[in-house]
């Protein structure tokens, strides 16, 4: 008996879903009891459907602050030789006293000289502690891959070099972006991707957009819970 039912049940879910699909085909025009035809050709992509941000737009910058802003995060302008500057201060601003520093490349040599000086204690990513470290310091201090200017966040991916923790567990996150990686989108940003990472897709690519939030307790809007609380990025001109 229960096989029966059931068979009558998929019966009437293909009836159904042919008399959907003989909708589909009369609106379109076609012969309602015929599949409709497969087109000769991929339709043709309309960009300005698809992207918000040219790749040749002057405004690439311009657009990846006010986006980043609106999402939260504090943005600064500086220079590579004074970058450290913004760094103190925003450190400064949340009582910050330890940092974990994860740079996948080097785009401010003197920085970490300069907040030794000051005063400050770094660990760093790959030191034989570090995914204690993580969980330890008051802050962290990272670069990025790339900027993602229609959605005004960047892109970061795990490697030996760069470990995710770096970005996910403490309060305060600092993030160095030089202007020169600021990308329209995703569109974009993915044959960086490939390119970088010698035609395969890391095991872990990221774009944040801001501090992380979460809505999932009572409908209530926190922020830090998966992710920083603080989220600095420090936009470095050349």
């Amino acid at each position: 008996m229960a096989a029966e039912l059931k068979k009558i049940d998929l019966l009437d879910d293909d009836a159904r879903r042919e008399s959907f699909l003989s909708t589909i085909r009369q609106a379109l025009g076609h012969d309602a009891k015929s599949p409709s035809p497969k087109p000769d050709s991929r339709p043709i992509r309309s960009e300005r459907l698809l992207r918000q941000v040219e790749s040749d737009s002057p405004q690439l910058v311009n657009r990846w602050i006010e986006k980043a802003r609106g999402n939260g995060m504090t943005v600064v302008e500086s220079t590579f030789s004074r970058a450290a500057e913004p760094v103190i201060e925003f450190l400064m601003a949340h009582k910050a006293r330890t940092l974990m520093v994860n740079f996948s490349s080097n785009p401010a040599p003197a920085i970490e000289e300069k907040l030794v000086s000051a005063g400050y204690e770094l660990h760093h990513w790959g030191d034989a502690d570090c995914m204690k470290q993580a969980f330890k310091c008051d802050a962290s201090l990272t670069d990025c891959r790339y900027g993602v200017a229609d959605s005004g966040g960047f892109l970061v991916w795990s490697d030996p070099k760069f470990g995710r923790s770096s970005t996910l567990t403490t309060a305060v996150h600092i993030v160095l972006l030089p202007k020169r990686l600021i990308l329209a989108d995703l569109i974009d940003a993915m044959p960086k991707i490939l390119s970088d990472n010698n035609g395969q897709m890391p095991s872990n690519a990221v774009v944040i957009n801001g501090p992380s939030k979460t809505g999932d307790i009572e409908m209530k809007l926190v922020t830090g819970v998966h992710g920083p609380k603080y989220l600095c990025a420090v936009i470095l001109g050349d």
